[in-house]
């Protein structure tokens, strides 16, 4: 099979690699397709040379292992990208990124998506519904982290809401928000194209900058872009005993005036993966058509193109999610 492996200097090479055989308890898929996400720009200059990255992806079913049953080939299905035992405390509440023996697909602990072939637990396949495109199976990820980030807040339902950063993050935690009843959502990013997408997903306004938010104004943040003092930024826009939720990935440092935070008794949650549970509540309501994946998609590029996708990703001045199709 094609995979796309890690090289120097976080550039990915087009290999031959011999396809996987399922183990007992697995499932093999043919990757439809496999999101670009911001995490992989980061992590893939720490991967070792070799890996095989890619955690935003949906697949085919072509093979079964021993000890599975009531898979039939060719279900097309989305991926929850973490290998996990499916049997400790963590894995029955659902929070199996926390189970001592996962491994995380794409991201260094087992071969992603960025391969025509991908190994996965059954537990963590979700069936796809037959009139979706099976293209969108790799945006249903993006949109489950949406809704987690969502989950990790109370009291959306009626609230005004401010979303920092309007990348994939941003934009399906715009349209939960939307769903959940917000009242206001206004979307701050500083290129006009990614604003555009952000009113387009649901939000009721857009600025370039957060100088052009109200102090004090808002029930909940949700900050995707994760800098240093942004949390900070993000106490002075909140109302007392308001919400904060961080989906941000900061690799560095960040200070923050706790006492702001004490005097305003705000919570601040963090975001990061998400459950089983989230992973059927989306495809639900994809299902019911209360989303539209294609609304996420932006641009589609083959595997050996890798390198010129992640560029793109780069200079993206129109947000939405870059999609590979193995």
């Amino acid at each position: 099979m094609r995979a796309a492996v890690v090289t120097t200097g976080g550039r990915f090479e087009l290999v031959d690699q011999p396809e996987p055989e399922p183990g007992p308890g697995e499932l093999v898929v043919r990757v439809t397709a496999c999101g670009l996400c911001g995490s992989d720009a980061k992590a893939r200059f720490a991967m070792p040379p070799g890996t095989v990255m890619g955690h935003e992806f949906g697949g085919e079913v072509v093979a079964a292992g021993s000890q599975v049953s009531g898979w039939r080939a060719g279900t097309q299905v989305a991926v929850l990208p973490v290998l996990s035992c499916g049997r400790c405390a963590w894995c029955r509440a659902g929070f199996v990124v926390y189970c001592e023996h996962a491994r995380l697909i794409g991201l260094g602990g087992a071969p992603g998506g960025f391969a025509e072939y991908a190994v996965v637990r059954p537990a963590a396949a979700f069936v796809m519904p037959e009139q979706v495109d099976p293209v969108h199976s790799a945006l249903v990820e993006p949109f489950v982290v949406g809704l987690h980030c969502l989950r990790a807040a109370t009291n959306v339902a009626g609230a005004d809401v401010l979303v920092i950063g309007a990348g994939s993050v941003g934009l399906t935690s715009m349209v939960w928000a939307r769903l959940l009843g917000a009242h206001r959502i206004t979307a701050v990013d500083p290129i006009e194209g990614r604003r555009a997408r952000a009113v387009a997903s649901g939000a009721s306004d857009a600025v370039s900058s957060l100088e052009d938010v109200e102090p004090s104004s808002y029930d909940l943040v949700i900050e995707c872009v994760g800098a240093p003092g942004l949390l900070d930024r993000c106490l002075a826009l909140v109302r007392p005993r308001s919400q904060i939720v961080v989906a941000g990935v900061c690799i560095e440092p960040d200070e923050l005036t706790s006492m702001a935070a004490l005097m305003k008794e705000v919570s601040i949650h963090f975001a990061v993966y998400y459950t089983p549970d989230d992973f059927r509540s989306v495809i639900e309501a994809i299902a019911g058509g209360q989303i539209d994946p294609a609304t996420l998609l932006s641009a589609q590029h083959d595997l050996g193109t890798l390198n010129e996708a992640f560029n793109e990703l780069a200079a993206s001045t129109a947000g939405g999610k870059i999609l590979l199709t193995p």
